[in-house]
């Protein structure tokens, strides 16, 4: 096409010489201006043709090709027009290759050409651009369909500064007629001063390698800076900093190699994992602490019947601490003291207020040979209701009376998942509805071969300014309760201090989010402070009574 285009416009050059000269009587000069001018034009007419004639031949095939594919990625490359500045190349080589009949001047056409050849290069840069957002854009997607959260906001800054480098860099050089690795050297020259001005983003490239390799922040993490006051949701990582968005709505930018060199805490962790953590000490007045006699435990026992387990343990310590000889061989014969009471009922209460999933958890057993081996007991009618009847044939066996599961490995291999859940989105609506009434089995990972039978279940979540079709693993519920099983729980009684006895509590909720769980700690503690007088116990509170004491003292 090309070719013909050049025959054409140097026949039809020759023509307009021809004519103005000889048929017109011109000069030769005016007859070149005459003759380049509408070659010009007609160059500049070609020139936006082609381009539109491209632009919508470009722009109609992606759109056919994008709507016959079942692929929904490829509408990104709708989305960002990664492919529309191809149009803007061929009018560049129109011109680049026909300007030369429409100017004398050879240095003037030489001008002209390596200006569509800079333009060329630009359009390129351009299409290379959208395509890393193209990018970007559809490893997010894989990234939410798999329930993943990665900030790919830092590379594709450094793609498309290394585009823009490189793109720059051949305009110099096809500018100024200069080669470009001539350039290149040159520019290795100044590398001292390029790294002190790109020293920031050098920096904050590495720093976000590193946070996103070693997981430490994520987007849409809750992270906690003290140093500098910050307190909220990662909202976006970039090349340079990190938004985080605090609880009071404002928003904090922090430098992203901040991060590195300072200490903060990420809450991620705990909110996947549903449970967080109270700690918090009760300070009791020494002076409350005695023994226990049998009125006291007589009323306890009475008041707090509801906890069986702790009216269990009182009846073992009372039994236990009946011979006084036997208080001095034996430690754990001791005589039962107030303040052990109430300690020991602060655990039976949380113990009480477990919330508890079913779960299968092996027993060590030794067989009649001697080989120890790990059994794994259930109840037959729970796993009946969750795995249906058919699985009770398949892997149920009795066993002395009781059930257990005779081929755990092969049970856990039908009902794992297998990244099943990654494929989601694609799905369509029947499968979806199959798949989300599928029993699957989630490994603890605090107590390795404990498992949790559990389904998954959708939920609308609004990510990005959309709507999106969410699930999440929902384990079977076997008892409602506050606290979590498998978490730490300690009541201790800590080093004693000029303001009393600390008894402190550690313990996990399974309210993660932050008022609820400032409710659940706050009643938790109005309970315990509520009824520690019936232990003929005291907090302690420092009065202005023993503050005057103390400055008399002094």
């Amino acid at each position: 096409m090309t070719d013909f285009l050049i025959n054409l416009f140097r026949d039809l050059s020759q023509y307009l010489i021809d004519t103005f000269t000889i048929s017109w009587g011109m000069s030769f000069d005016g007859a070149e201006i005459l003759k380049n001018t509408i070659n010009l034009v007609l160059i500049l007419c070609i020139s936006a043709i082609s381009w539109i004639i491209a632009k919508l031949i470009i722009i109609e095939t992606v759109h056919q090709i994008v709507l016959k594919t079942e692929n929904k990625y490829d509408d990104e490359l709708v989305r960002f027009k990664v492919v529309e500045p191809l149009s803007q190349i061929i009018p560049a080589v129109y011109i680049f290759y026909l300007i030369q009949f429409a100017i004398s001047d050879q240095v003037w056409v030489e001008r002209i050409r390596s200006w569509c050849y800079t333009w060329n290069v630009f359009s390129a840069m351009l299409i290379l651009m959208r395509a890393i957002d193209c990018i970007q854009s559809i490893i997010n997607q894989i990234l939410e369909e798999q329930h993943r959260k990665f900030s790919t906001q830092g590379y594709k800054q450094v793609a498309k500064i290394i585009v823009g480098i490189i793109g720059g860099l051949m305009m110099i050089a096809i500018l100024t007629g200069q080669d470009l690795l001539k350039i290149i050297g040159g520019l290795g020259a100044m590398s001292a001063v390029l790294m002190l001005v790109f020293k920031d983003s050098l920096s904050g490239f590495v720093a976000s390698v590193q946070l996103s390799s070693l997981n430490m922040v994520k987007m849409n993490d809750w992270i906690r800076i003290a140093s500098r006051n910050i307190d909220g949701n990662v909202v976006d990582i970039t090349l340079n900093t990190v938004k985080i968005r605090n609880f009071d709505n404002s928003v904090s930018t922090v430098p992203t190699a901040a991060l590195m060199n300072e200490s903060f805490i990420n809450f991620s962790n705990m909110q996947e994992m549903k449970a967080r953590r109270i700690m918090r000490t009760i300070m009791i007045d020494a002076d409350s602490i005695k023994i226990a006699d049998k009125e006291l435990i007589d009323k306890l026992y009475e008041e707090f019947k509801e906890l069986p387990k702790w009216c269990d343990y009182i009846k073992t310590r009372v039994e236990e601490s009946k011979n006084p000889s036997d208080n001095i061989k034996d430690f754990n014969k001791r005589k039962l003291t107030n303040i052990e009471l109430f300690r020991k009922y602060i655990e039976f209460y949380i113990r009480a207020n477990f919330q508890e999933f079913v779960k299968y958890k092996p027993i060590t057993e030794s067989d009649e040979y001697g080989n120890i081996k790990q059994v794994y007991y259930v109840d037959k009618e729970e796993f009946a209701k969750i795995h249906g009847l058919a699985a009770v044939s398949e892997y149920l066996e009795e066993k002395d009376g009781k059930w257990i599961i005779k081929d755990f490995s092969g049970f856990i291999r039908k009902n794992s998942d297998l990244n099943q859940s990654r494929n989601y989105s694609k799905m369509d609506e029947n499968k979806k509805k199959d798949f989300l009434d599928k029993i699957f089995l989630e490994e603890d990972v605090k107590d390795a071969g404990t498992y949790y039978p559990f389904r998954y279940k959708r939920k609308d979540m609004f990510i990005n300014n959309e709507i999106k079709d969410w699930i999440y693993p929902n384990r079977f519920m076997k008892k409602e309760g506050t606290f979590v099983e498998n978490g730490h729980l300690m009541v201790r009684q800590m080093q004693q201090t000029a303001t009393g006895v600390p008894l402190e509590v550690y313990a996990f909720t399974k309210i993660t989010e932050w008022a609820s769980f400032e409710i659940i700690q706050s009643e938790f503690f109005e309970h315990l402070f509520s009824i520690i007088k019936e232990f003929n116990l005291r907090t302690f509170q420092f009065s202005q009574t023993d503050a005057l004491a103390q400055k008399q003292l002094m």
